[in-house]
């Protein structure tokens, strides 16, 4: 095995775990706030304000108080939980495309030892890679469709509006990362 292919396959395994903890973090917590999918509601927290619970039916609360929301704001929150969902989902099927594609390329590397073939480690690295290309599309894709959900809801709802955690800056960054996996994978 030649040190050029080690270092490609380093470099692109870096490159994916950072990207996968970049975009993940954004979507569990960042310096505006954090949200948490637990069984059937979004826990959105903050600083400076109190707890907001969206739940999977479209009801919302902030802190004690449950929201009355007209059936459009009701739809909005129903369809925030959805893609908050849609998001935790995305970042756990790229974590686990992250963890078959370090598994995988530890066998190869065993194989490629045995056989005397650095092309196996290569290979079986865009294989890889092209997977965690798809699932960090996904997760980005996820994500944007997040925040527009969220500004929606907060401009429909001006009690929402500090619960705005996700930004223009987070999917931007999540897309520009995932255009240097590209990259990398090509």
């Amino acid at each position: 095995m030649n040190r050029h292919s080690s270092a490609r396959i380093t470099i692109a395994g870096l490159l994916a775990v950072g990207l996968l903890a970049a975009c993940t973090q954004h979507a569990q917590m960042n310096t505006h706030g954090s949200l948490r999918v637990v069984n059937n509601e979004v826990r959105i927290t903050v600083r400076g304000a109190p707890d907001a619970y969206v739940q999977s039916g479209g009801g919302l609360a902030i802190g004690s108080r449950t929201l009355t929301l007209t059936p459009a704001e009701q739809t909005l929150a129903q369809r925030y939980y959805q893609d908050a969902s849609g998001l935790g989902a995305a970042g756990k099927a790229t974590g686990e495309a992250g963890g078959r594609m370090g598994i995988a390329i530890i066998g190869s590397l065993f194989s490629a030892l045995w056989h005397d073939d650095s092309s196996i480690i290569d290979r079986t690295a865009h294989r890889g890679a092209a997977s965690i290309k798809a699932n960090v599309q996904s997760l980005c894709a996820e994500l944007s469709g997040l925040r527009t959900t969220q500004d929606a809801l907060a401009s429909a709802l001006p009690a929402f509006a500090p619960y705005r955690v996700i930004r223009a800056r987070d999917v931007s960054e999540c897309l520009h990362g995932a255009e240097r996996h590209d990259a990398v994978a090509d």
